[in-house]
């Protein structure tokens, strides 16, 4: 499901790099990457989703490599084939929490919002807490309830690789229980590969292996600080 090939990324005027022999990742499987902040964690996602770019290297993803797709065609690729969970959350504020969750159909025209998503779409919704805040604005929400949208709006698609930063993070413990739990169903369901970044030790045992940061670079290169807009990555 994903392959990273000699993988070489650097932010532009910052001293961070990120330097990769080989990750590869199995369909159907859960992987945890944790490893201290400022690693280079978040920025493996971004890589793999297509959201940046490597200076060298390759990363295939589902079959497809990324490298050979223009900026558009990575931006579909991601919105139609991988799930994501952002640590920001990245909601729109002027959609409602229900087209937030739509948003992928929203944005590509080439997924359909049949009747069988909109069920899925209330589905996950009552699963997850949020079926009486359908109509709400995220910010009318708690963080938690931004969290939960996120994650409905990473599941809607029913996605074949799923790509989670911090998924429970502002999630009480019997809430974030609930969600790796609904996780799991969600990954058995659809034979989907999990790529989970986490601090939180307590969820490895969901997981079918960890990794951590500091094993992919090369030649045991310490963890870099990663700044981009003066915060750490």
């Amino acid at each position: 499901m994903i392959q990273l090939s000699n993988l070489h990324y650097a932010y532009p005027g910052s001293s961070f790099h990120l330097d990769i022999p080989e990750l590869r990742l199995s369909l159907g499987e859960k992987v945890a990457m944790v490893g201290p902040s400022g690693s280079g964690k978040s920025t493996v996602l971004a890589l793999i989703s297509g959201a940046i770019v490597p200076q060298s290297g390759s990363i295939v993803v589902d079959g497809t490599d990324l490298g050979t797709l223009g900026e558009a065609a990575r931006r579909l690729f991601r919105a139609s084939r991988i799930g994501l969970v952002f640590q920001e959350f990245e909601l729109i504020e002027y959609l409602s929490v229900e087209e937030n969750i739509r948003l992928p159909y929203l944005i590509n025209r080439h997924l359909k919002f049949s009747t069988d998503q909109r069920d899925r779409l209330h589905r996950l919704a009552q699963q997850t807490g949020l079926e009486g805040k359908l109509k709400r604005r995220p910010f009318q929400l708690s963080q938690g309830e931004k969290q939960r949208v996120a994650i409905c709006r990473a599941l809607i698609t029913k996605p074949s690789l799923l790509l989670a930063d911090e998924p429970t993070g502002s999630l009480d413990p019997n809430t974030a229980a609930g969600i790796m739990q609904l996780f799991m169903d969600q990954v058995s369901e659809s034979n989907a590969t999990l790529l989970m970044v986490t601090h939180d030790h307590s969820l490895l045992k969901y997981m079918d292996r960890s990794i951590d940061i500091s094993e992919l670079l090369s030649a045991g290169q310490p963890p870099a600080q990663a700044m981009v807009s003066g915060e750490q990555i």
